[in-house]
């Protein structure tokens, strides 16, 4: 095992015990008093943690990426063409997402407003899109193993 290596298993562990202790605070810690729904008390820390994570990984790729680049040019038409394809689901995303605001019963919240509607949609025709491309892949890959 390399040196690198080793360090970067030890902050996968460390990550793990981490998101292992804010899953037990929010499993475990109990409920928000008053509440109509069964509400814990940690939610907001457990989401929080989960952006963190998220802008966490997505600064690395992005980081790596551009490293990459910079490193081995040749393969900089590979990238653009990946980066290429995932603007066209965002743009395909946004030309199917409705902005209308939804007629539910007894909610006036900020969020039943057409941007975040459309945000909304989006993020859900952009996660259908790509789960449909990752199962076509698979099928293929599959299909093309059995004809070889």
């Amino acid at each position: 095992m390399t040196k690198l290596s080793k360090i970067l298993n030890i902050v996968l562990y460390l990550l793990l015990a981490i998101t292992l202790v804010f899953a037990a605070m929010f499993y475990f810690g109990g409920e928000v008093p008053g509440e109509t729904y069964t509400t814990p008390v940690y939610t907001e820390s457990f989401l929080n943690w989960g952006k963190v994570l998220v802008i966490i990984t997505g600064g690395i790729t992005l980081v790596f990426e551009v490293i990459s680049l910079i490193l081995h040019p040749k393969n900089a038409v590979r990238s653009l063409i990946s980066i290429g394809l995932l603007l066209l689901v965002v743009f395909v995303s946004y030309s199917l997402a409705d902005g209308t605001p939804l007629q539910i019963i007894g909610y006036d919240g900020p969020d039943n407003v057409p941007s975040m509607l459309v945000m909304s949609d989006v993020f859900i025709y952009g996660m259908y899109i790509l789960f449909g491309a990752a199962v076509a892949a698979i099928l293929y890959t599959e299909l093309s193993r059995l004809f070889k």
